[in-house]
């Protein structure tokens, strides 16, 4: 129905598709599954694809996967050990829902798909991609201009000749990035009426669907008359089963003593849950509770014993199961061309004497620091905390330089070029 085969890569990230197109109503995307056994802790599988996306209306998907009845059939393929890790060939859905039309024109097939899949065809780790798909693909029995509306917008086709699949137009976004999959016209994602609970669709039923900013029907028209429709569309999707957030900043401060405090930042997508509560548990000691103001949530907690920077934030919303994510905490760097921290974050090159200067600065005082970035200094050189580094004959000067803590912070700053 959605299969793609091999050649997926013929997709291309536009972003105005379509004569009339909605405005993007895709509005958030979860956290990055690992992709490999992340060992206990994990309330969800291992993948590399993103737990969750999420639309205006609060319909939050996630990936469907064989055996899943609202997965698409792409069974796991033979001697590929990611491929049986994950359950699945080449692609998965996060969402789809398909109109067909038999007419006197041949048939009319839409295809919506909010989709999993991997840039060289089969699965294969570290090639993961998501891309949402308008597919269009019409039989034609009189050549002329047809038009095309449908859920997500409305598109002219003109000087189409007589053929099967005369028109024949994919255009997928995405593919860049998992964010990047938010852009284009899909959204809000489609519901079939009478859904069973916990869907979107059965993947099954044509049935009435709602939630389409352009109408919630699928409709050719051409010449001779032509004017076919539908208003039905096998549409399938799992909702969520868990409570949407993100873990968007675990950092830490340490003194030279070792007396360290976690501060970890944490984010709801809108519109947001009702009745979600967010708790940061450190290794060792009881959880607790994340403050709030509106989608963000945060808590800054002492370590009592020995330091670790693996963290937990687990969330929770009335009738669902816990969402579990670990984080490992990484330290602030700054970059400064002062010795004062706080600064305007900056590094300073003299033309003239083809040296460049700027100080690091590190929320963990025990932190070791590099540089890197500029002509010498390879895969980093040592920059020593809280003072003034200069690094002589360095022959032009470079674009932006990177501080890298030991910690896992890092800071990348353009030059400021001076005489």
């Amino acid at each position: 129905m959605i299969k793609k085969g091999k050649i997926f890569l013929m997709a291309v990230l536009l972003l105005l598709a379509f004569a009339q197109v909605a405005a993007a109503a895709l509005t958030a995307v979860g956290p990055v599954l690992p992709d490999t056994d992340p060992g206990p802790g994990w309330s969800v599988g291992y993948n590399g694809f993103p737990i969750w996306y999420r639309d205006s209306l609060g319909q939050t998907v996630m990936l469907s996967v064989p055996p899943s009845p609202l997965s698409i059939p792409d069974p796991i393929i033979p001697g590929n050990d990611f491929s049986a890790q994950i359950g699945f060939g080449s692609e998965a859905m996060y969402w789809h829902s398909t109109g067909s039309i038999d007419g006197p024109n041949g048939n009319s097939l839409l295809v919506l798909a909010l989709e999993a899949a991997f840039g060289g065809g089969d699965a294969a780790d570290l090639d993961q991609i998501v891309f949402q798909r308008v597919r269009i693909r019409i039989d034609t029995t009189v050549a002329g201009d047809y038009i095309v509306t449908h859920p997500y917008g409305t598109k002219t086709f003109t000087n189409v000749p007589v053929g099967i699949r005369a028109i024949n137009d994919t255009v997928d976004i995405g593919v860049t990035s998992f964010a990047a999959a938010l852009q284009g016209a899909v959204g809000p994602l489609l519901k079939q009426v009478g859904a069973p609970a916990g869907t979107l669709g059965d993947a099954t039923t044509p049935a009435a669907v709602v939630n389409g900013p352009n109408g919630n029907i699928f409709r050719v028209q051409g010449p001779g008359g032509l004017d076919v429709q539908t208003a039905l569309f096998v549409t399938g999707a799992q909702l969520y089963t868990g409570t949407p957030f993100t873990v968007t900043r675990p950092t830490f401060t340490r003194t030279a003593g070792g007396a360290a405090v976690a501060e970890v930042f944490a984010v709801t997508p809108a519109p947001i849950t009702p009745g979600i509560g967010l708790r940061l548990t450190l290794p060792g000691q009881p959880p607790v509770v994340m403050r709030r103001t509106g989608q963000r949530f945060f808590a800054r907690v002492p370590f009592t014993g020995a330091f670790n920077p693996q963290v937990t934030v687990t969330g929770t919303t009335a009738g669902v199961q816990p969402t579990i994510l670990n984080a490992t905490l990484q330290d602030v760097v700054q970059i400064s061309n002062t010795v004062a921290a706080g600064q305007m974050p900056s590094a300073t090159y003299s033309d003239s004497g083809k040296t460049l200067t700027l100080s690091g600065f590190s929320t963990d005082a025990l932190a070791t620091m590099t540089g890197s970035g500029w002509v010498g200094s390879g895969t980093g050189v040592p920059v020593t905390p809280g003072v003034v580094n200069t690094f002589t004959a360095i022959p032009f000067p470079p674009i932006t330089v990177t501080v890298t803590s030991s910690s896992g912070g890092s800071q990348t700053v353009r030059t400021v070029i001076v005489p």
